[in-house]
Formats: structure tokens, sequence, C-alpha cells
């Protein structure tokens, strides 16, 4: 049997020394079998807020390192400017909606003029017809005086007269003819007036450039009035804020940071023989 004296003298030394061996043994095993390493950080995305507009702050709802909702107001831009250029998008875009609707109805105008000039023309070539159909007879009617003339069957004085009708019968057709000329100039005219009409006024409803023109001048104003509103783009911490009211903000110029709340992570350098027993 051990003596006590030597049990009481010796037994808590070799207790200390046992529980010393029990947690170097249990430290070592943890330093073979658990990968750690004291060269790592906390990281996460930073985001950087700019502007899409210019212009003095009038509105700051935010501080530094303050917590922020995903669209959340973080500063506002005067929109004064803004507004006025978007009333006067509005307004060119109205001028060019009643700019259109006189160009359409210049087109029908024009359209109408063709129609007409063609009518005219058709009225022309029945006068020239019928000129040259009384021409016909006239001539044989004169032809016929010049025989019986000479025989002395018809007086001077009727050979006369149809000489005289036919003359007026051939200048008749002339004229006729050089009204269809004239009528025929006007349609190539009217039809000319038509199609550089056509092309001032350009394709028809939404298609049309002019109208897409001054639709996207509005769509323009609208966005930049609302680009005076910044907003957080997600949810995350404020930092490195250094704007006040009144602070002229640049376009594009980062004006704040807001950390991604939801992106962090952490960057860690383990020994390669560990890598192999690293997880989640």
């Amino acid at each position: 049997m051990i003596d006590r004296t030597v049990l009481k003298r010796y037994g808590p030394t070799a207790a200390l020394v046992l529980v010393a061996l029990g947690l170097t043994g249990w430290k070592l095993h943890q330093w073979i079998l658990n990968p750690w390493t004291r060269d790592g950080q906390v990281r996460a995305n930073v985001i950087e807020i700019a502007p899409r507009v210019s212009g003095p702050i009038v509105e700051l709802p935010i501080r530094d390192n303050q917590q922020v909702a995903e669209g959340d107001l973080l500063f506002r831009i005067d929109p004064r400017t803004f507004e006025v250029a978007l009333s006067r998008s509005n307004a060119e875009l109205d001028d060019t909606r009643v700019q259109l609707t006189t160009l359409a109805k210049q087109v029908e105008v024009e359209r109408a003029n063709v129609v007409q000039a063609r009518s005219v023309i058709q009225q022309k070539q029945s006068a020239v017809k019928a000129a040259i159909f009384q021409l016909s007879e006239d001539q044989a009617n004169y032809d016929r005086s010049k025989s019986l003339i000479s025989s002395g069957s018809i007086t001077q004085l009727d050979f006369d007269e149809s000489q005289t009708t036919f003359n007026v019968s051939q200048s008749n057709v002339n004229q006729a003819r050089e009204a269809l000329l004239e009528a025929e100039k006007q349609l190539l005219q009217n039809e000319a007036s038509l199609q550089e009409a056509i092309a001032k006024l350009g394709a028809a409803g939404n298609k049309n450039a002019q109208l897409r023109a001054a639709q996207s001048a509005v769509r323009d104003a609208e966005l930049n009035l609302e680009f005076t509103e910044v907003r957080a783009p997600v949810d995350g911490y404020v930092t490195n804020l250094n704007l006040r009211l009144g602070r002229q903000t640049v376009v594009n110029q980062p004006a704040l940071a807001l950390v991604d709340k939801e992106s962090f992570w952490i960057d860690a350098y383990i020994r390669e023989t560990w890598i192999r027993r690293v997880s989640p």
C-alpha cells in the first residue's frame, strides 16, 4: 500500500502534472486537427455612391456609420433646375405634336391638290380630243369649200367663213394642247410638294422620328429629376460621410460609401498542409 504520508506530500503535485499533461495533449490535438491562423481579416463589399446629376445638397437625412435599408434616401440634390428642364421638354413635346398635326394636314392638302390636278388633266385631255374632232370636221368643210369655190358653187363669203372656222379650230387645238401641258406641269409640281410634305411629316404615330426625339428629351429630363434623390442600392452602413447641406455635388464623383450588409466575408491565410482540413 502507498504510504499516506507520501500520498499527501506528492499527490497534489502529481495531479497538477497530470492535468498539465492532459491540457498539453488536448492543445496539441487541437493544433494538429483544427486549422487556425492569426492572419485573417473581416471584409465586405464597399459601394461608392456617386450622383448622376450635379447640384447643391438640400437634404441630408443620414449620419456617418448609420445603418440604412435598400431604397432609403441618402441625400437630395436641389431639384428646381431639373423641374424647369422637364417643363421645357414637355412644352417642346407639345409643340412637336402641334407641328406634326399641321404637317399631316398639309399632306392631306397636297394630296387633294394632286387629285384635283389629275382631274384637270383628264378635262384637258377631253378638251384636246374635242378640239381635234372639231378641227377634223372644219378641215373637211374647208376642203370641200376649196373645191366648190373653184367651180363657182359657193360664194366667196361662204368660202371665207369655212376658212376662218378652220383656222379657229387649229388655234383651239393648239391652245388645248398647251393647256394640257400646263396641267401636266402642275401635276408634277403638286406631286413634288406632296412628297416634300410627306418627308417633313415622317413616319406615322410613335414611329415618327421627331416625336420620338421629343419624347426621349422628356424622359431624359424625368430621369434627371429622379436622380436628384440619391437612394441606397442595398442594405448597409454609411461610411466616409463628409457631405454637408449646401455642398455642391459633381456628377459621377463619389460622394460617400456604403458597406453592403450582406457581403461580409473573412480572408484568412491558412498553412498549406492544413488546407485540406478547412471547411465552413
